[in-house]
């Protein structure tokens, strides 16, 4: 009798299971278009280049982290860092560039991109860094849901 109790209690437990994961709740979205990830950073390149940083941060989600030495900073914090390290009066000094990027899927709406950024200084001196991203396709296109740059 135990053994019954057993087996019908785990077909109970199994049938839940199945149930909650296949209930109207539980949709699966439909897979992104991961082509655009690339192309949505060379777009917030040519922001940064032109001296718009106020374009160049919409590609990050309003709950994207940035992470600093100190731990990780909102959206507008990160623009205020920015306008600190890489600005005079709200235009950047130097300009961007991005090389060796790699992208990898994460599931059907996430994306991580790997790479190294480039700021050539007007005088021609660089400072180059590696970085992490993490990207999000939602309605309002690819977002960055967080950004690791040293």
């Amino acid at each position: 009798m135990k053994l019954l109790n057993a087996i019908s209690g785990a077909i109970l437990a199994a049938s839940l299971l199945f149930t909650a994961c296949n209930s109207p709740e539980t949709t699966v979205k439909e897979k992104a278009d991961f082509t655009q990830v690339i192309p949505t950073l060379n777009a917030i390149t040519a922001d940064w280049n032109k001296g718009d940083l106020d374009k160049f941060v919409t590609v990050y989600d309003s709950a994207a982290t940035f992470m600093l030495p100190k731990g990780p900073i909102g959206v507008n914090e990160m623009k205020e860092h920015y306008k600190a390290a890489f600005t005079e009066t709200g235009t950047p000094t130097s300009t961007l560039s991005f090389d060796s990027l790699e992208m990898r899927p994460l599931g059907n709406s996430h994306a991580l991109v790997t790479g190294r950024y480039t700021l050539t200084a007007q005088d021609s001196s660089k400072q180059s860094g590696r970085y992490t991203l993490v990207f999000e396709h939602s309605d309002k296109g690819w977002k960055i849901l967080h950004d690791h740059s040293n």
